[in-house]
């Protein structure tokens, strides 16, 4: 993909992470960013349940927001709100986890889509889809395909996540049912729903519900809006997942979940799998 519009844009890039792993963080952030070449970058925000002073990243400006619970599902919202305290600056929002190989390449196509393509002017947000180094072929197939459970339909694995995502700044800044947010009812401790069971390595293992902030997230904005757009690549990202057992069975919990927990939200929430369905590109 070439770089001609590349740098029209003003990107916020932004993660999530946990003091314990923050060093990290900033090494693989720096290994990827420090000598970026695209110039469309100007931001990184790190949310993060510590303090930390501003420094740089190359020649990106890098903050650390400070969030008690930065990997929630509402940690983003620490961004927003921070965004919008400076209105005349107007970033996209690239949300991202240090675990995707994303490339400048990436970067671009995603840049391009919102200066040049065809749905530009009433795009969401755009995305691809992850590979992770955890789930096997069967197991991304059944989890993807929605076959787990009778009321899921796989639509979460048809959206953009915030692994990885390119998010328009008209819904950053925007107002009322334009506004981007991502809905507490999403936090374990905001639905009370409890524990539901998946199967991961053939037996039935207990999951939270929680999660899927950001296709609900979509799915709120397209329901207000029937002339909203979003776009998933159809190519994968590889998501390389490290750890020990625990983190790796965690993982597939996560991944076995999601379908279940959107349509489970959606329809708490009142909205139509349908509108959700027809406004993916």
């Amino acid at each position: 993909m070439g770089r001609t519009m590349a740098n029209n844009l003003k990107i916020c890039l932004t993660t999530r992470t946990k003091v314990g792993d923050f060093a990290s963080t900033v090494e693989q952030l720096e290994k990827r960013f420090k000598k970026v070449n695209s110039k469309s970058i100007k931001k990184i925000f790190i949310v993060c349940d510590t303090n930390k002073p501003d420094f740089k990243i190359g020649r990106i400006e890098c903050q650390v927001l400070l969030n008690h619970d930065p990997t929630s599902p509402t940690a983003f919202n620490t961004v927003l709100e921070s965004l919008n305290q400076d209105i005349s600056k107007q970033y996209h929002l690239l949300t991202y986890s240090k675990e995707v190989e994303l490339k400048y390449e990436n970067i671009d196509e995603m840049i391009n889509t919102f200066e040049i393509g065809q749905n530009k002017d009433c795009l969401i947000v755009v995305g691809y889809l992850l590979k992770d180094n955890v789930l096997s072929e069967q197991e991304y197939e059944m989890y993807a395909n929605g076959k787990f459970g009778e009321n899921d339909v796989g639509i979460a694995y048809k959206i953009p996540w915030n692994t990885c995502a390119l998010w328009n700044k008209k819904f950053i800044y925007g107002a009322g049912n334009n506004r981007l947010y991502f809905d507490n009812i999403c936090e374990q401790n905001g639905n009370q729903l409890g524990n539901i069971f998946v199967k991961v390595d053939g037996e039935m293992l207990d999951t939270p519900y929680q999660g899927m902030e950001d296709g609900l997230a979509i799915a709120r904005l397209v329901n207000n809006n029937s002339n909203l757009k979003y776009e998933l690549y159809k190519k994968h990202l590889q998501w390389n997942i490290e750890g020990n057992k625990d983190r790796i069975i965690e993982q597939k919990k996560k991944m076995a979940r999601k379908n279940i927990v959107l349509s489970t939200f959606m329809q708490m929430k009142g909205y139509s799998v349908d509108k959700l369905i027809d406004a993916g590109i």
